[in-house]
């Protein structure tokens, strides 16, 4: 079957949006050059590729791709901090002084001229302490994501765009709410272009203006922003990935469960859906995939299943599909967990049918989980089974009607991105609600990430719950399962808030 690689890599440019995207109101600011050229980053999520130097003055070392460094570089980076006490802010931390000041009667000026009091607000229970509140006025909060979308335009200019703000226009316009008495929130967009080190450079602008940030897509990417992140104390979220230099990180938060954390589940579901079937694996060769390999390798011992070995797959590359393939078939293995681009899925699978191979596919969240893929592959990844932090389309009616009533009500698609997209604003507004019952309407960074740690179970009723403490910030409890139905075309229903099988 025929695949269009341009269309595909549109739908990976509006997935990488998916779990970061948490709307706007009312418009869409993007930042970067969409009329650039293709970036030299190969399929894999993991490739390292050289970069031009920063432009924005910076002489701060960059990370590199795969680059393990510790996250809090700066002493008080990140302290957890009690929430009955509130988080101690420091206004040397970088990236504060970017943005705020404190003037004689303790109100945080911003860079817009606005004032927000340290007052502690009716509805609060405790009065901030910290002293951060970029990107916070009294009307609005601002966010921003990175993700690499380069050369990708088509699907973004649609589904992405008019369904960014879908929540919040439903939230604002048609019920009326406010978050933390503010009627605007806005999403700053920016194109890391798949490049680790432009990513962290990004980062660094980025979180001069936006209040949190969030990464998008790419492993190598999130894990040189969120390192970045803790360094300037600043909120950073993305889809659970690599563990690998995160895991100490008090400014990181994974929205949902992570590769090592997901491959031991999956080894559960192959055991209760495929029995004694001989299992391997097919995971790219980066070093941020290790992870995910050591919970999937844990977890086919942990089951007893019939484990025919990992193979590992070389970056960039295309020539390895037929070896690989024939390699898998003739260790016997019939269920294969894959964990590699959706690009270089759909071609193995490909590859596969040709030489007479019939793998079933299982996997984890989010890349291969989007209708999308679905459109360019099929019929070979017919049922292929993956693991992700949104349901399937067909379950929004019952699981949260109201995004069918706001999509029909402000003339957006309903499809999967946008249901995803409102499943992840949806998450973020009941942190916000969490943060107001705690501090009242006064937001700060610091008194943010505390409570976040250690404010118990966030349920949004559309992804799984996060938990999160002070030592564990890969927070989250359970998982959607997706089977691909080739006839249609999308992903159904073959599990919800999936917590072991």
């Amino acid at each position: 079957m025929a695949w269009s690689p341009s269309r595909l890599l549109a739908a990976l440019a509006m997935l990488a949006l998916l779990l970061a995207a948490c709307g706007q109101h009312p418009g869409v600011h993007v930042e970067g050059d969409p009329a650039a050229g293709p970036t030299t980053q190969g399929d894999d999520p993991g490739e390292e590729v050289a970069t031009p130097a920063p432009t924005d003055g910076s002489d701060a070392p960059q990370a590199e791709a795969g680059e393990a460094t510790s996250a809090t570089e700066d002493d008080d980076a990140g302290q957890s901090v009690e929430v009955d006490q509130a988080a101690s802010g420091d206004a040397d931390r970088e990236g504060q002084q970017a943005s705020s000041t404190t003037d004689g009667d303790g109100a945080a000026a911003h860079d817009d001229g606005s004032e927000s009091t340290n007052d502690t607000q009716a509805q609060g229970q405790l009065e901030p302490q910290g002293q951060d509140r970029t990107g916070v006025t009294e009307d609005t909060i601002r966010f921003a994501t990175h993700a690499p979308v380069t050369g990708a335009a088509p699907l973004p200019s649609t589904s992405f765009e008019a369904s960014a703000d879908l929540y919040w226009r439903w939230l604002f316009e048609e019920q009326g709410e406010t978050v933390l008495g503010r009627t605007n929130i806005e999403q700053e967009f920016a194109d890391d272009r798949y490049e680790p080190t432009t990513a962290r450079q990004i980062c660094r602008e980025l979180a001069q203006r936006a209040f949190l940030l969030y990464g998008g897509g790419g492993t190598d990417q999130i894990q040189a922003c969120g390192q970045l992140a803790g360094q300037m104390s600043v909120p950073y979220m993305s889809p659970g990935v690599t563990e690998v230099g995160l895991d100490d990180n008090p400014w990181y938060f994974a929205a949902s469960m992570t590769y090592r954390q997901q491959g031991e589940l999956l080894a559960e579901y192959v055991r209760a859906n495929f029995g004694d079937a001989p299992v391997g694996a097919l995971v790219t060769q980066t070093p941020n995939f290790d992870d995910a390999v050591a919970g999937w390798e844990q977890g086919v011992a942990d089951q007893g299943l019939d484990g025919r070995g990992t193979l590992r797959h070389p970056r960039g590359q295309s020539g390895w599909y037929a070896d690989m393939a024939n390699d898998l078939a003739d260790r016997g293995v019939e269920v294969l967990y894959i964990n590699t681009s959706p690009l270089d899925y759909i071609r193995f699978a490909q590859v596969a049918e040709d030489q007479g191979h019939d793998f079933q596919f299982v996997g984890v969240g989010i890349t291969k989980g989007l209708n999308a893929v679905l459109a360019n592959g099929c019929p070979e990844v017919d049922g292929g089974t993956f693991f992700s932090p949104f349901p399937a389309l067909e379950t929004a009616e019952e699981i949260d009607p109201d995004f069918l009533r706001a999509a029909e009500r402000f003339g957006a698609p309903a499809d999967d991105i946008a249901w995803a997209i409102w499943g992840s604003a949806k998450g973020m507004h009941t942190m916000l609600e969490r943060y107001g019952e705690t501090f009242g309407d006064d937001l700060t960074r610091e008194d943010f990430r505390a409570l976040i740690e250690q404010t118990g179970p966030i349920e949004s009723g559309v992804f799984p719950p996060l938990d999160y403490t002070p030592e564990d910030h890969f927070g989250g409890q359970g998982v959607h399962v997706l089977s691909a139905d080739c006839s249609v075309e999308e992903y159904r229903d073959a599990g919800t808030f999936q917590t072991g099988f």
